[in-house]
């Protein structure tokens, strides 16, 4: 295991479409202190980039095998938190789950410093999710939010850039985070980040170590207003929108599922979560 002075990873997780992107923007306009590249962000790329294994390892990451993915995750991200002068700022999707060949996490655990886990109505998730993927809600549903084998990217398409991620039911995901992790997670909702910016990303902030006043921190929420998000997308586009989206920075609202989803859908949502959903407040 790496020594504690070698713990400059901090993933940003969350389930898909909870405001993580928005909390990436926040945090390069904090560490800039300056307005923020939408395609050109602070932070350090995503878990389930495969550039990541084949820039630090310098192999080829196409047709590796599960296990061997494993491996050489672990290996290329503890590499680079111990080669780091500075905290690195990781987005990851994957629920945080165990190998089943050695027990050990698949997120690996020595090099991290500290978690920011953002979280979202799950109701809301699912509207959010239709339009980035361009699915229908029943299929968002069936196949991600109340599927316990839900997850991103197949390993055996070589040609992806990314590599598999693990979800689960939403309810998973955001237990998994909750009760696993042997590090520092901070809880981040959605909805205060909406209701009680200054309040809610005052505490990220301080929770993340950095130094910055509370005038500081008030620039950088207002530069990355949603509707800044999205006026920054609608002039110079943003490379992270899948192409069957008709933009990323959709609406961003709360409770939108009281309008456009109906109540046999919020019931099947609210059965396949009910755990998490009760204790993050969504009940």
């Amino acid at each position: 295991m790496e020594s504690a002075t070698n713990r400059n990873i901090v993933w940003l997780a969350s389930y898909p479409k909870s405001g993580n992107t928005w909390f990436r923007a926040f945090l390069s306009a904090l560490l800039k202190d300056a307005p923020v590249d939408i395609n050109e962000m602070a932070t350090d790329g995503i878990f389930s980039g495969k550039g990541t294994i084949e820039t630090v390892l310098d192999m080829s990451a196409d047709y590796l095998s599960v296990r061997e993915v494993e491996i050489f995750q672990r290996k290329a991200y503890t590499h680079l938190s111990t080669k780091s002068s500075r905290p690195l700022y990781i987005k990851i999707h994957d629920a945080f789950t165990l190998s089943p060949t050695d027990g050990l996490p698949l997120i690996p655990e020595a090099p991290v410093k500290q978690a920011i886990y953002l979280v979202r109505n799950p109701l809301d998730v699912t509207l959010s999710l239709a339009n980035h993927t361009g699915m229908s809600v029943e299929k968002i549903i069936k196949k991600f939010i109340i599927n316990p084998e839900g997850a991103f990217v197949s390993r055996r398409n070589s040609s992806n850039n990314q590599l598999h991620q693990p979800l689960g039911t939403w309810s998973m995901h955001a237990e998994s985070w909750l009760t696993r992790p042997g590090f520092p997670v901070h809880f981040v909702r959605y909805e205060d980040m909406k209701i009680r910016p200054l309040e809610t990303f005052k505490k990220a902030v301080t929770a993340l170590g950095i130094a910055a006043n509370e005038e500081r921190i008030a620039r950088a929420i207002e530069e990355c207003k949603f509707e800044n998000l999205q006026r920054k997308e609608e002039e110079v586009g943003f490379r992270e929108k899948q192409v069957v989206s008709s933009r990323f920075f959709f609406k961003g609202e709360v409770g939108r599922w009281k309008e456009e989803l109906s109540s046999g859908q919020v019931e099947q949502i609210r059965q396949g979560n009910e755990p998490m959903m009760r204790h993050f407040g969504y009940w």
